[in-house]
């Protein structure tokens, strides 16, 4: 039971050390969209047509890594509470 649970804390950081930077990702990429959203409005949006596909663009690309961080924060949790009631039993 004892090497169940380090594999479970092992696993856990890993995990964790993962979603940390996926957030870092997700993070940078929403900064950038709120950026090219603010830029864009202080020079009358909608003046070019493909304006709107690149944010769109910039969208889908910040939400693709935001569903991943959140997925492997989750699972990290999981990993702890599986070694936590490893320990227990």
């Amino acid at each position: 039971m004892a090497a169940d649970t380090e594999q479970f804390r092992r696993d856990g950081h890993r995990v964790e050390k993962w979603s940390i930077g996926w957030m870092v990702l997700s993070l940078a990429l929403w900064v950038w969209l709120g950026y090219r959203l603010l830029m864009d409005n202080d020079q009358e949006f909608g003046r070019h047509p493909d304006d709107s596909h690149t944010l769109v663009g910039i969208l889908a690309l910040a939400v693709i890594p935001t569903i991943i961080a959140a997925a492997t924060a989750v699972y990290s949790r999981v990993l702890f509470r599986l070694a936590r009631q490893a320990k227990r039993s």
